[in-house]
C-alpha cells in the first residue's frame, strides 16, 4: 500500500512516518508538509521508501491531487475542527482510504456525517486512532465484551502529564497547542451519552470510579470523541463518558483559568500560559493521583445476572512521549488496512472496524520490556456496584 502522511514532518506525523516505513505492507511513504525542507530531511533519514512533498492543505486542488497518488492518507494536522473534515472530503473525492488522530468531538460528528458517502465509494475512514481516542475505544470494546449487559461504558486517561514544568522566567513559556486544545475543550459545553441519548454537559464534572483491584479514585469529565462513537456500536448502553484523572490541584487550576476564559478575561493562549506558571498544579502539594493505568476503559452492568464492573488496560503502551502514544496506533491501523485485516467501509470509530486483540498484539514490538507481559489487563468484579 502506498500512503501519504499529511503533516508528516510534524511531531506526530514524523513518528507515524518512522513507524510505517518499516512495515513491509507499506510500499511507499510520502511525507507531505508545508515545511518542505523538514520533510526532505526526514525522508533522507528514513531511506528509499520515503519521499517528501511540499503541500498546503488549504489548497484543495493540490490536496486532492496529492492524495490521488496514494492508496491511503494519514492526517496528523490539527486542530481537527479546521482540518479534519476537509482532508477527509478530499480523500473521498479521490476515492482513497483515510486514517486520522482526531481528538475533538465536534469534528468527529462532522466527519461521521460522511459515512454514507464513504460506503458508497468503498472507502474505509478511521477517525481517532491514537491513544485517547484510539486505544481507549478498543479497550472499551474489550470491556463491553466481558459483561452480559452493559449500562455504563467509560474511557479514561491521565491528565496533565504533558504539561511542562514552569520555567524560571515567565517569558520563556512557549505556545503549546495541546494545552490550548485542552483549555478550549474545558471552556465549551461537551457532548456526552446519558440516559440513552446525547446530551450537552459541562466539563470537569467530578465522579468516583472504583477500579477493580485498585480501589476508588476521583475522575473528571472531558470533551472527547469516545462518547460520540461508542454508542454507535454499542447502542444498548445508557451512559458513556470520557474522563480524566489527575492531581486535584491541577483540576482546580484548570477550572480557574477555564472560568476566566468563559468570562472573557483571558484568551485561550493566555489561559494556557497561566496554567503552566501556576505552582499549585503539580507535585505532592497538588494532592494525590489515583494509581490507575494511564489509559483504560471501565464498564458497569451485569454478569450471570449479578451486578458487575470491569476495567481493562493494556501493558503495551508504546514507549516514548505523546507522539509515540498517539502516532504508533495510527501506523498500526494503516498496516492492518494494508493487509486486508480491516475491511469495513464507511466513516468509523476504531471500535467499529478494528479487532482489538489483533491490534494489541501488533503493539507488542513498541512496548519494550513490557512486551513480555500479557497484552491486556482485565479486572472483573461481580459484586454490587457503588
Amino acid at each position: 500500500m502506498r500512503i501519504i502522511i499529511i503533516g508528516g514532518a510534524g511531531d506526530m506525523g514524523s513518528v507515524a512516518c518512522a513507524a510505517t516505513v518499516t512495515d513491509p505492507a507499506i510500499t511507499s511513504v510520502v511525507i507531505a508538509d508545508r515545511d518542505q525542507a523538514r520533510a526532505e530531511a526526514l525522508a533522507d533519514r528514513l531511506g528509499a521508501k520515503a519521499s517528501a512533498m511540499a503541500l498546503d492543505i488549504t489548497d484543495r486542488d493540490a490536496l486532492v491531487s496529492a492524495i490521488g497518488g496514494a492508496d491511503a492518507v494519514l492526517n496528523t494536522v490539527g486542530p481537527f475542527y479546521l482540518y479534519g473534515r476537509p482532508v477527509l472530503e478530499a480523500a473521498l473525492e479521490a476515492g482513497k482510504h483515510y486514517v486520522d488522530i482526531a481528538d475533538d468531538w465536534e469534528p468527529t460528528i462532522d466527519m461521521l456525517e460522511l459515512d454514507d458517502d464513504a460506503r458508497a465509494r468503498g472507502v474505509t475512514a478511521i477517525v481517532g486512532i491514537g491513544a485517547s481516542p484510539g486505544l481507549s475505544n478498543l479497550l472499551a470494546a474489550v470491556a463491553h465484551d466481558q459483561l452480559d449487559t452493559v449500562d455504563k461504558l467509560y474511557t479514561a486517561w491521565r491528565g496533565g502529564s504533558g504539561i511542562p514544568r514552569p520555567p524560571d522566567n515567565p517569558e520563556d513559556v512557549k505556545p503549546a497547542a495541546a494545552i490550548d486544545h485542552w483549555i478550549h475543550n474545558l471552556a465549551e459545553p461537551i457532548r456526552v451519552w446519558r440516559n440513552g441519548e446525547f446530551q450537552s454537559a459541562d466539563a470537569l464534572e467530578e465522579l468516583v470510579l472504583d477500579y477493580p483491584g485498585i480501589g476508588p479514585g476521583t475522575v473528571w469529565t472531558c470533551g472527547h470523541p469516545e462518547p460520540i462513537t461508542l454508542p454507535r456500536y454499542f447502542p444498548k448502553i445508557t451512559e458513556s463518558l470520557n474522563v480524566m484523572f489527575s492531581r486535584p490541584g491541577l483540576i482546580d487550576a484548570a477550572r480557574r483559568v477555564r472560568d476566566r476564559v468563559r468570562s472573557g478575561e483571558l484568551t485561550v493562549p493566555e489561559a494556557s500560559k497561566e496554567l503552566v506558571l501556576n505552582p499549585s498544579r503539580r507535585g505532592p502539594a497538588a494532592g494525590p493521583v489515583p494509581d490507575f493505568p494511564g489509559v483504560f476503559a471501565y464498564a458497569e452492568g451485569t454478569k450471570g445476572g449479578e451486578p458487575a464492573r470491569v476495567a481493562v488496560s493494556t501493558n503495551y503502551m508504546p514507549e516514548g512521549e505523546m507522539g509515540e502514544a498517539t502516532a504508533i496506533p495510527m501506523a498500526i491501523a494503516v498496516g492492518m488496512l494494508a493487509r486486508g485485516e480491516i475491511t469495513t467501509t464507511g466513516v468509523l470509530g476504531p471500535e467499529g472496524c478494528i479487532d482489538p486483540i489483533a491490534f494489541f498484539d501488533r503493539l507488542a514490538p513498541y512496548a519494550g520490556e513490557r512486551s513480555a507481559l500479557a497484552p491486556l489487563d482485565i479486572r472483573l468484579e461481580v459484586a454490587p456496584c457503588p
